[in-house]
């Protein structure tokens, strides 16, 4: 199962897709992958969450961690 993250709110030059999986023992997995500005930055592994929304959540919980650090940092 893949599901693309195309409704996160995130700032403007970010982009985010993400895969779900539904394991043999009933839980969800899922991997993100992360892009500023067209290049890759972060991928964030999800694991045994209980439902799909439980894993998108957690997805969208982490990207919008990552991107308030990111964009924090100093230049």
């Amino acid at each position: 199962m893949t599901a693309f993250l195309t409704n996160l709110d995130m700032q403007a030059g970010w982009g985010c897709s993400a895969e779900l999986d539904l394991t043999a023992d009933g839980v969800y997995d899922g991997r993100a992958e992360l892009w500023h500005e067209g290049a890759r930055c972060c991928v964030i592994l999800i694991t045994r969450q209980p439902s799909r929304d439980a894993t998108l959540e957690r997805v969208k919980f982490w990207v919008a961690h990552f991107i308030e650090d990111w964009s924090t940092r100093p230049r």
